[in-house]
């Protein structure tokens, strides 16, 4: 069978692409099934926004969601979403090889255009599925988001031996195999060649707002701090390794028993949240902090804009886009190395660091915070919104990303 034809035409954008050199973009990406909603996951939701961006600028762009369990994300028509359940050989709960009906569905009439674009890392099936599309002659590209940081810690040491020898051994023929490897920040750039020497690796990050679909928001004008300043605030899902949201409570712990004032308020999605809150009461802090549920849009960001900062104490990530998007509300961020935002806050003054994935490098950062004077949090707060409107915008990254599908 020849899987490229007949030649695939996808969902047609709103205005093709001038000339008739219309890409068709397969962005690909895993639906765990751990409890979270789809749009509540930073992974899925980058891959909408590159859809929606790419589809206004004349691509065929789609997404495909390879799911583990029952999924339904809510529908979008901005976002045209296929939903390929996950099949093939398990070892201890996890797929290695997806089945052949599996491949065939994710390639199902791909033409001479098609790109895939996968989004994941550390997934035993990835490397079948890339030597399906180099076997087929279809080009891809790959972003880890942040899969591979917490391997090795900020100044380059290996944490998790046996994983870094699987990512040598296994994902780093998956990583040279692509067309272009998205790095989302300096710090992964520099964990991505230590994996994969030759894979071609360009540094694109993640956005927050597109001058295509919308203007730019406008910076903030200055506020008032809270009334319980320093009021520090959380987005995100409530996974608690990888978000390092022990981290975060202990921290806060630690910076309201020496003396820290203020309170913490989170905000996320998964069945974490009731150990969270009981982790919280362990700690005493139960009285200074709100472990709530998810919000999205409109009362999210009136949620965060109660906030005087954005914290993040996460162990590993891409970029995520909780954090960018309240540094475009105007919050200072406080973030980890594993964030991978923590160099261009700090080269831009855009918040605070927090100096290694410990609680007590987490209190400080929280006294530091207190400790700003009014004009400097001002400052700091025009700062995030600046570093994002100079690097978020999604129309100047998926063209990047398209000069790289090309090469």
């Amino acid at each position: 069978m020849n899987a490229i034809a007949p030649p695939y035409r996808g969902p047609e954008p709103p205005n093709p692409r001038p000339g008739g050199r219309s890409l068709e973009i397969r962005h690909l990406a895993v639906a765990d099934g751990l409890g979270h909603p789809s749009e509540a996951n930073g992974v899925h939701n980058v891959a909408r926004a590159l859809v929606r961006e790419q589809r206004a600028a004349g691509e065929r762009a789609s997404l495909v969601l390879l799911a583990r369990g029952d999924i339904a994300p809510k529908a979008d028509a901005t976002c045209p979403t296929r939903i390929v359940r996950m099949e093939g050989l398990a070892l201890r709960g996890r797929t290695v090889r997806l089945s052949q009906a599996t491949i065939e569905a994710l390639l199902a009439e791909a033409g001479p255009a098609t790109v895939c674009h996968i989004h994941g890392g550390r997934e035993p099936m990835l490397r079948g599925l890339a030597q399906a599309l180099r076997r087929r002659g279809i080009p891809y590209a790959i972003t880890v988001h942040g899969r591979f940081s917490h391997v090795y810690d900020p100044a380059g040491r290996t944490l998790k031996r046996s994983t870094a020898l699987y990512l040598r051994l296994f994902e780093r023929r998956l990583l040279e195999g692509a067309r272009v490897v998205q790095a989302l920040s300096g710090e992964e750039a520099t964990i991505l060649r230590r994996v994969a020497p030759r894979a071609r690796i360009k540094i694109i990050g993640n956005g927050a707002y597109s001058s295509r679909l919308g203007a730019l928001p406008a910076a903030p004008a200055a506020r008032a701090p809270s009334p319980e300043f320093p009021h520090f605030g959380y987005c995100g899902r409530y996974a608690i390794a990888h978000k390092g949201l022990d981290l975060l409570l202990e921290g806060f712990a630690a910076y309201v028993n020496s003396g820290g004032v203020g309170r913490l308020t989170m905000l996320g999605s998964g069945p974490a949240q009731a150990e969270l809150v009981r982790m919280a009461a362990r700690l005493g802090i139960a009285g200074r902090v709100r472990i709530l549920g998810p919000r999205f849009g409109d009362a999210r960001d009136a949620a965060l804009l109660e906030c005087d900062y954005f914290i993040m104490a996460s162990r590993y990530e891409g970029v995520p886009l909780a954090a960018l998007e309240a540094a475009l509300l105007g919050l200072p961020l406080i973030v980890t190395a594993g964030t991978g935002l923590r160099a261009v806050v700090m080269a831009e003054r855009a918040g605070l660091p927090i100096a290694e994935h410990s609680a007590a490098a987490v209190g400080a950062a929280l006294h530091e915070a207190a400790a700003l004077s009014l004009a400097e949090w001002r400052a700091r707060a025009a700062a995030a919104h600046a570093l994002v409107a100079r690097h978020g915008d999604w129309t100047e990254i998926s063209e990047r990303l398209r000069e790289s599908y090309l090469r």
